[in-house]
């Protein structure tokens, strides 16, 4: 679809399934029409569906309209039954099932005969851009996404326009400060809306041009991270104080992190900082044992500081400050990955902001609360969280899933319990 949208093609794309067989009419990228020889889309069926003639009408019609050789509408609108209106809607949801229907397939062939089509087109390009992405979000198998995307798994996303469309719900600049194979670890949801912004023309895969660079930042932190605060700072043990602090300065001179302001790639911002924090607490330690204490346990600083951003965060919570609270939370989980609470409250406070507020998007907040239980599996929280975005999306039987599946991880879990027996008294549980 991306090629026949951004080569403007004319002719008709056959399309086989097993027992499905279709005809996609193109005219300078615009479709026009949809060929296909499963009953439930043809137009009388449409109809039905919006209420418009009955399934007899609909028998009677299609029997009679074979018999003269003519259309099924004309049939319809002769006998009083329809109006030209009702075949424009059908028409227009006729065109959309054919094409989304497509999308579900798992297999089949493709072929492309281009001809001069005098048709006029049905949709516009923008329409059908829409109804692409509406197709990969809504009905391609995620194995599909995955082999799609494998192949860029190391560029990253660059947007070609400022104003993405909103129909896919997902925060583009998340997506461009991560890798394509770092996004499919993120789930099915925000992988999908990944490859249906290209597949639409709306982003390209880029390379990052710091690659090489990126590549040498990391053997350097493997290299740093396997050795003792001395080899670190490459000295011996019996250095002079002068010569530890030369040898100190020497290495935050050619790995500060300013160093590299010219890549702008967040992926070299954060392997500098890494670095650089490992040679700061190394030089550090050796301070501490050369002055007779004890080596400063790893990270007592930091988990004392998480500590009270996560106090004021929880008071910013408390204030209705919802933004301010998700700045807090979102610093504790980069200071500490590993803290259940601080990722529970990070992704909590985020369906709190998009449910009062109407800022953010359901789909980034599941592709946060994916990410989370990778690393947190048996949180009861995080499929709490789940179940509340997945009941205010309407997806009800996936949220009464996750409501159980919070059950299951802890029995007293109140707001699990609670949202379970709502549904039950709507007799959906």
């Amino acid at each position: 679809m991306k090629e026949l949208l951004e080569s403007r093609f004319s002719g008709i794309v056959f399309l086989n399934n097993e027992s499905t067989r279709k005809g996609l009419i193109f005219n300078d990228g615009r479709l026009c029409a949809i060929q296909s020889n499963k009953p439930d889309e043809l137009l009388g069926h449409m109809l039905v569906q919006m209420g418009k003639i009955s399934d007899e009408d609909n028998a009677m019609s299609l029997e009679k309209a074979r018999t003269d050789r003519v259309k099924q509408g004309y049939i319809l609108m002769e006998q009083g039954l329809i109006q030209g209106q009702d075949i424009a809607e059908a028409l227009t949801l006729q065109i959309e099932k054919r094409f989304l229907d497509i999308f579900g397939w798992k297999g089949g062939t493709v072929q492309k005969v281009a001809k001069q089509i005098d048709k006029t087109a049905a949709l516009g390009v923008e329409e059908l851009a829409a109804l692409v992405r509406r197709g990969i979000m809504e009905k391609l198998p995620f194995a599909t996404v995955v082999n799609a995307l494998s192949p860029h798994a190391e560029t990253r996303p660059r947007p070609l326009k400022e104003d993405l469309p909103k129909d896919i719900g997902i925060d583009i600049e998340r997506m461009a400060i991560s890798s394509v194979a770092e996004i499919l670890q993120l789930g099915a949801d925000i992988s999908r809306a990944l490859l249906a912004l290209y597949c639409s023309g709306l982003i390209v895969f880029e390379q990052s041009k710091h690659k090489a660079l990126i590549e040498q930042l990391k053997q350097t932190y493997r290299e740093l991270q396997g050795k003792d605060p001395y080899g670190i700072l490459d000295v011996d043990q019996t250095i002079s104080e002068g010569g530890l602090k030369r040898a100190y300065i020497k290495m935050v001179k050619v790995h500060h992190p300013d160093a590299y302001s010219y890549a702008d790639d967040p992926e070299v911002k954060r392997l500098a900082n890494e670095i650089f924090n490992l040679i700061h607490r190394a030089y550090n330690e050796i301070q501490r044992i050369r002055e007779g204490k004890q080596p400063e346990k790893a990270g007592i600083d930091e988990e004392l500081q998480a500590e009270i951003l996560f106090a004021q965060g929880t008071q910013a919570l408390k204030a209705r400050d919802f933004q301010k609270s998700l700045d807090l939370f979102r610093l504790c989980v980069n200071m500490k990955p590993h803290e259940r609470v601080f990722a529970e409250s990070y992704v909590k406070t985020m369906f709190l902001k998009w449910q009062k507020t109407g800022m953010g998007t359901a789909a980034e907040i599941k592709a946060s609360i994916f990410d989370a239980t990778r690393k947190f599996p048996e949180s009861d929280t995080l499929y709490v969280t789940l179940g509340w975005v997945l009941k205010q999306e309407g997806a009800n039987n996936k949220a009464i899933e996750a409501f159980k599946r919070a059950i299951q991880l802890n029995p007293k879990n109140v707001d699990a319990q609670r949202e379970l027996r709502l549904y039950q008294m709507r007799g959906q549980g």
